[in-house]
């Protein structure tokens, strides 16, 4: 029986490799890992990703989410990498078109505009994970929100499958005033509504727009500013 093969290289060695293959070309850790076990192993590390973070600074932007404005239709957003890595499939099909609203702290927020079944969706587009957030229970005409990772202390190093809130933040045309509301996967609940009418003030303005037969329109467009 032949004996066992010896690694030539010992793993602090191999991560001092791939530390320095370059951030804005990830394939390369993808082979690394595909044709080398021991590279598997290395990059597998928790302690890994946190040296090749440490070692390259902030991480490169990969991509940018996109809609186009078309005149018929609504369709869903794409993703244009900005690297050599390849694009994301989109969580919903082009007949469930979605509004992307934030992405932070490796997930996507998203407005599913056209879907009867489903309002908010937190979209993780490294592992496919889709979590479904029920729209919270308020009178809204303009609104925001922002997704973020839950866990304490988290360097957001390795965030996939970890807690997460989302802020949403609303106002109306009618009373003026401005609220603002927590969702946490925790609870799986979005907390009360929250007046900021004391902080905010609520305005409104027409805007004016010709159509291609020189038809003139007008459009109420609320919108919040800080005090």
């Amino acid at each position: 029986m032949a004996p066992p093969r010896m690694n030539l290289v010992d793993d602090d060695v191999l991560a001092e490799i791939l530390l320095r293959l370059p951030p804005d070309e990830p394939e390369h850790l993808f082979r690394a890992a595909l044709v080398c076990k021991p590279s598997l192993r290395v990059i597998c590390l928790p302690a890994f990703r946190t040296q090749y973070r440490a070692f390259h600074g902030a991480p490169p932007l990969l991509g940018l989410l996109y809609r186009n404005q078309v005149c018929d239709g609504d369709p869903a957003p794409r993703f244009a990498s900005t690297t050599s890595m390849p694009d994301f499939p989109h969580p919903a099909s082009d007949r469930c078109p979605a509004r992307p609203l934030d992405c932070r702290h490796g997930r996507v927020l998203l407005h599913m505009s056209h879907d009867s079944d489903v309002d908010l969706l937190v979209w993780d587009p490294v592992t496919g994970d889709r979590r479904v957030v029920p729209e919270p229970d308020i009178d809204w005409m303009v609104y925001t929100a922002a997704v973020l990772c839950a866990t304490a202390g988290c360097d957001h190093l390795d965030c996939h499958g970890g807690p997460f809130r989302v802020v949403f933040l609303a106002t109306d045309d009618r009373e003026e005033v401005v609220q603002a509301t927590v969702y946490s996967s925790a609870t799986a609940a979005w907390s009360p509504p929250v007046s900021l009418d004391d902080s905010c003030e609520c305005y409104a303005r027409h805007k004016r727009d010709a159509t291609a037969e020189m038809m003139f329109f007008s459009s109420y467009i609320p919108y919040v500013q800080p005090r």
